[in-house]
């Protein structure tokens, strides 16, 4: 009983790890995404406010 349970365990434990690693790559794509946008948005601003 003690083995099935220890075996659930790390079954759970393993599952929340991988869900974990799969966020963490979700949110760094998300955030490098983000942030090559705002460079760009930043770059035509400038580009803009030189021309006046």
């Amino acid at each position: 009983m003690v083995r099935f349970f220890f075996w659930l365990a790390m079954a759970v434990t393993i599952i929340f790890f991988i869900l974990v690693m799969i966020l963490f790559v979700c949110q760094w794509i998300i955030y490098t995404r983000v942030e090559k946008t705002m460079l760009r948005y930043d770059h035509f601003r400038q580009r803009k406010e030189d021309s006046h």
